[in-house]
Parts: C-alpha cells; sequence; structure tokens
C-alpha cells in the first residue's frame, strides 16, 4: 500500500517539477531575453522568438453562435453579453491566452461605417485564478460575462469588437456583426 501511495506521490512531484520547469523556462524567455527596443515586439534570441511564436496565440476568434445577449437579473431583459471567443496558436489549434482583453460594442444603424460606442470593458488574464476564472479547460474556449451600465440593451444592430493585448506587445484583433431583437434574452449561466 505504500508503495502505491509513493508512486502517485512521485508521478504528482513529477508533474510539479515538469510545470515549475516550463514556467521557469517562459519566465527566463520574457526576461531575459528582452525586447531589441521597448514595445517593438521583437525579441533578441531568435531562439527565444521562435517559442515564443509556438506558444502565444496567433489569432482570436469570436464564438459567433455562442455570444449572445443574456440577463444576469434573470427577468428577460438584455443587461448584458455573454462572449465566448477561442484563441488559436500559430498551428491553429486552440491554446491559452495571457494578457488584456478589451471589448468594445458599438450600435450601428444601416449604411454607417462606425457606429457609436454603447460600452467598453478590459479585462486582465494574467494569473492562474484569472485563467481558471475565464476559461473552461474542457471547452478550452474563454467565456466572458460583460454587463452593460445602460439596461437593457435596446433591439439593433451591433458590432462587437475584441483586442487582445499580447505580453510581448502584439495585439490580436476580431469583431463580430449581430441583431438583436430585443425579445427576451435568456438568463446568464455561470459555467
Amino acid at each position: 500500500m505504500r508503495a502505491a501511495h509513493a508512486s502517485v506521490g512521485n508521478r504528482l512531484g513529477g508533474r510539479l517539477a515538469w510545470s515549475w520547469a516550463i514556467s521557469a523556462l517562459a519566465l527566463q524567455l520574457f526576461s531575459v531575453a528582452g525586447c531589441t527596443t521597448p514595445g517593438a515586439g521583437t525579441v533578441a534570441n531568435p531562439d527565444a522568438a521562435a517559442y515564443l511564436d509556438l506558444i502565444l496565440p496567433a489569432r482570436v476568434e469570436i464564438q459567433r453562435y455562442l455570444t449572445r445577449p443574456v440577463s444576469f437579473a434573470g427577468d428577460g431583459e438584455a443587461d448584458g453579453l455573454e462572449v465566448v471567443l477561442a484563441a488559436y496558436d500559430g498551428a491553429d489549434d486552440l491554446t491559452k491566452a495571457v494578457g488584456t482583453f478589451r471589448f468594445e460594442l458599438q450600435a450601428r444603424r444601416p449604411g454607417e461605417q462606425i457606429g457609436t460606442q454603447v460600452a467598453s470593458w478590459t479585462i486582465g488574464v494574467d494569473s492562474q485564478k484569472a485563467l481558471r476564472t475565464y476559461r473552461d479547460r474542457l471547452s478550452r474556449f474563454f467565456t466572458f460575462p460583460l454587463q452593460l451600465d445602460q439596461k437593457p440593451l435596446p433591439a439593433g444592430r451591433y458590432l462587437l469588437a475584441v483586442w487582445l493585448h499580447l505580453p510581448d506587445q502584439r495585439r490580436l484583433y476580431d469583431e463580430y456583426e449581430f441583431d438583436y431583437d430585443g425579445r427576451g434574452a435568456p438568463p446568464y449561466q455561470l459555467r
């Protein structure tokens, strides 16, 4: 029985050590490699740059069939949005993302190229706690509950834009244009 417990402990210890090694390597690459000029987003060490390109997201995508107006109060009035998005690496595989997400909701009238800002939100994903809060481990999608200050959301055409500001100074962008008919919104359910 003790041998079985020791084996489990060794596996857990090995996983923990491996996790610490990966974290230390990433920290070393971010801190030691440095940038050629502040804010340039280019890493002086080519190996570190290749590694960062491999692990950091190359694009973000709002999941159009899952993102929707919701009712946080549960009364059917759209008082916010549930935004579901995915981060993809250079090989087009789902990946984790760290950085600052900025969301902007604009109301658009027919024929308008630039809408009127309805709301904006900034959410930092810069810790294990934030990753656990916003990223679903099963689907590997991020879910952001965004509450509106001006309630309820009126019927109309909207543009939702997202920017992800990465630690290496790059910015990723996606947008989603949708119509909301003003009818009842489903209640938001914490996942």
